[in-house]
């Protein structure tokens, strides 16, 4: 068990160190490729998509869920890594706060921003630079 949860916080902490990447990339607009091919095979230079208001939103939810997921990553390795007569194990206070609060406000984080809902009919393709770069294209 304590290999699974061993297994839970390094996958939550390389993803978060990925996002990380993504983010200071995405913000010093340094992507690993700089030219992006259209459907004709033509390479046109694209700067980076716009960042909507509905993305930043969900980014901000992502980021603060996976926090709320690495706490209890943490906590649950600590646990058990004393056992099960452990001190921190023994008290139910902490696995209420650590545990099932950290799920539970995970859990409402992603209810309220619903990636359903505000990923719904996004196309990164359809952001207001490609949308000019077709019309001079016609």
């Amino acid at each position: 068990m304590l290999g699974g949860i061993a297994f839970q916080l390094v996958t939550i902490t390389l993803y978060a160190c990925l996002a990380i990447e993504f983010f200071v990339r995405y913000s010093k607009d340094m992507p690993f490729r700089s030219r992006q091919y259209n459907n004709a095979g033509d390479d046109t230079v694209s700067g980076k998509p716009q960042l909507t208001a509905k993305l930043r939103t969900m980014s901000i939810a992502l980021f603060t869920s996976t926090v709320f997921l690495g706490i209890r990553a943490i906590y649950r390795t600590i646990e058990l890594s004393d056992g099960w007569r452990g001190k921190i194990i023994s008290k139910e206070v902490y696995f209420n706060v650590f545990d099932g609060a950290m799920i539970v406000l995970a859990m409402y984080t992603m209810n309220f921003v619903h990636p359903g809902v505000f990923l719904a009919g996004y196309d990164a393709t359809s952001s207001e630079e490609a949308i000019a770069m077709k019309a001079q294209e016609a």
